[in-house]
């Protein structure tokens, strides 16, 4: 293992954030509620997150594209359907819903990967809710990655077919 990893100081130059929950049994139900994380792996300077809280801030003016993936373990008592959705400015983004089955005294792994456009200011929640009854998260399942995602593209209008790079990363 290198030795940034193993102090926890890895930094890459595009923006990142890695977020895990290493204590899990956080219980969602038909309410709902916004999932948290204890345990910040890697972070970029453009990005703002207290553990604990259940948001992730964009602080910077780094605004594009960005992949959210999130992956979660639930322990389910009884047989409920588990729902997680992004939410961006405290509002759910439509299309980021994935719905999974869980059966009576299981275990469900529930991913979720979304392209999002997030600009300076905004702020990302994933919220789960069930339609019945409750389950508990399994302690170091539940796991965030925000992502920022280089765009290549060509404007022959102007640059006669030369490739241009976008969103401020140039490789």
């Amino acid at each position: 293992m290198r030795w940034r990893e193993l102090q926890n100081d890895i930094k890459p130059a595009i923006p990142y954030v890695f977020l895990f929950d290493d204590d899990g049994g956080q219980t969602f139900d038909s309410t709902g509620g916004f999932h948290t994380w204890d345990t910040t792996k890697i972070i970029t300077q453009h990005f703002l997150y207290t553990t604990d809280t259940d948001s992730i801030f964009m602080q910077t003016n780094s605004a594009g594209l960005y992949e959210v993936t999130f992956e979660c373990t639930y322990s389910c008592i009884t047989e409920c359907n588990i729902i997680a959705q992004v939410y961006k400015n405290g509002s759910v983004v439509n299309g980021s819903s994935v719905r999974h089955f869980c059966p009576s005294n299981k275990k469900i792994s529930v991913s979720l990967t979304f392209t999002l456009y997030v600009e300076r200011d905004d702020y990302i929640q994933i919220r789960s809710n069930t339609n019945d009854n409750s389950v508990t998260t399994v302690s170091d399942t539940s796991r965030l990655r925000i992502k920022f995602l280089p765009m290549q593209g060509w404007d022959n209008g102007t640059t006669a077919g030369r490739s241009q790079y976008t969103g401020k990363v140039n490789r």
